[in-house]
């Protein structure tokens, strides 16, 4: 019914110029200041701090939110996966990164009645081009990295990262003082955004530039991640149960923020050595000897950077991929995504995602074309999921490991019908309890 509806309207061909549009900006602009008003400006009692970039902003968030929360005060968080106030965690089970903007205000204003003064947001692309966040006087921002992702909204790289350029702005020009911003060397726009945009504490974190902040002596293992910060000529080590060199990254940004907020750098790293990890990110289960990770890659980069780690860390055991690629979003990176499971897996199953209102086959037709490997031959298309993960079990072997990739910690799929109720780390518990 979406899909006809869709069609009928001319939604998808109309919508580009539409959003482009005065009518379009200024009905956005103000739906988000009637909500702003009815909420009391709860921002302007808040020290908010926005995450935004393509990969880790969930990661980076619930590092950061730990970092605060433990440290300075009551903090509230909105991300992907959760909720938080305080130690109180609501699954968002919205798919929405940022949320609506009633919904987002009315957050605010419940975490300033329980004497809240301190917010990390999860800040997506969409979100910002929307105006979800026009009102909110954000104190500081974070910017992970960028690399390409909804060029299909977004039209080029630039213009996405145009978008994102919005938080900063947002930092720059509210009437709060003290704006920060903590910006990876290692990437192109966050070097663009250091010399462009004025702030009035502002700190690079890198692996491979200099920079204020940066990591090296990177050791990864299966168990855990150790390396050395080096900061204001001063070297401290630092261990993790984050694995791969990604959240390295994640760190160095939430830890960057924690600097700019006057945290003692000993309290932030001892926060960081007691955090656990995130919900379907790179979330572990040990199924009888069989290691399966439960991780939200969805983008090129994130799945290849993850699958690099773990054939490169398992010496034991096969590598074997389940993934997919979402609906509607950037279909190049379909067959990019192919190709990346093709170049690292010792097996890849390939199966669906939320297929909502496109042919779940045409999808799984793109993202096969440049494999290499004949269908069969450690190679299998399973458009169920659910019958993909019992295949991934079936063939798996004490010491294999297991990537779930795409979904994480969603628990909703949206298939060409309707919602249904799915999460990969409910589903393979239940099919191992069968075996």
């Amino acid at each position: 019914m979406k899909k006809f509806l869709k069609i009928i309207t001319l939604y998808d061909f109309l919508y580009p110029f539409y959003k482009k549009s005065f009518l379009y900006q200024f009905i956005k602009k103000t739906y988000a200041q009637i909500a702003n008003m009815m909420s009391g400006f709860p921002s302007k009692d808040f020290v908010v701090i926005g995450v935004t970039g393509t990969d880790g902003k969930t990661t980076t968030s619930n590092i950061l939110h730990k970092i605060i929360n433990d440290n300075l005060g009551k903090t509230l968080m909105i991300s992907t996966a959760y909720i938080k106030l305080w130690d109180q965690k609501i699954f968002n089970k919205t798919k929405m990164t940022s949320l609506d903007v009633f919904d987002l205000q009315g957050y605010l204003s419940t975490a300033k009645d329980s004497w809240c003064q301190y917010a990390v947001l999860e800040v997506s692309s969409h979100a910002l081009d929307q105006f979800r966040f026009e009102g909110v006087e954000f104190d500081g921002a974070v910017l992970t990295n960028i690399t390409p992702e909804h060029l299909d909204y977004h039209g080029t790289l630039e213009n996405y990262a145009n978008t994102k350029r919005k938080l900063f702005e947002y930092v720059a020009t509210n009437s709060k003082n003290n704006k920060r911003a903590a910006l990876p060397k290692d990437d192109e726009f966050g070097r663009k955004r250091a010399d462009e945009i004025w702030f009035d504490k502002m700190m690079s974190f890198s692996i491979n530039s200099s920079s204020m902040l940066r990591a090296t002596n990177i050791q990864l293992s299966l168990e855990k991640t150790v390396f050395t910060l080096q900061y204001l000529g001063k070297e401290f080590q630092i261990t993790t149960w984050l694995l791969w060199e990604h959240n390295v990254y994640n760190i160095l940004a939430a830890t960057a923020m924690g600097i700019l907020m006057g945290i003692d750098l000993q309290k932030i790293i001892a926060s960081i050595q007691s955090f656990e990890w995130v919900s379907g990110r790179l979330e572990y289960i040990d199924i009888k000897g069989v290691h399966v990770f439960v991780d939200f890659a969805h983008t090129p980069n994130a799945l290849e950077s993850t699958l690099k780690f773990f054939k490169t860390a398992n010496k034991s055991g096969r590598l074997i991929t389940v993934f997919w690629a979402p609906w509607k979003r950037d279909k190049y990176k379909r067959p990019l995504m192919g190709e990346i499971a093709d170049r690292y897996s010792d097996i890849m199953i390939v199966t669906d995602d939320d297929a909502d209102t496109e042919n779940r086959l045409d999808i799984i037709s793109q993202i096969i074309q440049n494999i290499k490997r004949k269908e069969g031959d450690n190679y299998f298309i399973i458009p169920e999921r659910k019958f993909a993960l019992t295949l991934a079990l079936d063939i798996a072997k004490p010491w294999d490991f297991i990537i779930l990739a795409g979904k994480g910690h969603e628990k909703i799929q949206l298939t060409n019908f309707w919602k249904r109720e799915r999460n990969d780390k409910e589903k393979i518990l239940e099919l191992a309890a069968k075996k």
